[in-house]
């Protein structure tokens, strides 16, 4: 079962949970990743969600590693 949408990244996004949509993409031992697609003013976009638990996700999400994934690694449209 894949999780909702979390309220607080519907908002950052400015996103609507009606036309949001997250599909598993991957993961790891200590996190599950995600492609979140969601449709604003008709256009379809995608996003990268990567969730994680415990302090080895504390050091990931610390780390500059997700910072430098996007102009590394975008989804293709």
């Amino acid at each position: 079962m894949l999780p909702n949408v979390d309220p607080a990244i519907l908002e950052a996004l400015g996103l609507e949970a009606t036309s949001s949509k997250l599909v598993s993409h991957g993961g790891s031992g200590f996190s599950s990743t995600y492609k979140l697609t969601a449709t604003k003013d008709g256009e379809e976009l995608a996003f990268f969600v990567k969730i994680g638990t415990g302090p080895d996700a504390e050091v990931m999400f610390r780390g500059m590693s997700i910072v430098t994934l996007f102009p590394v690694s975008p989804f293709p449209h």
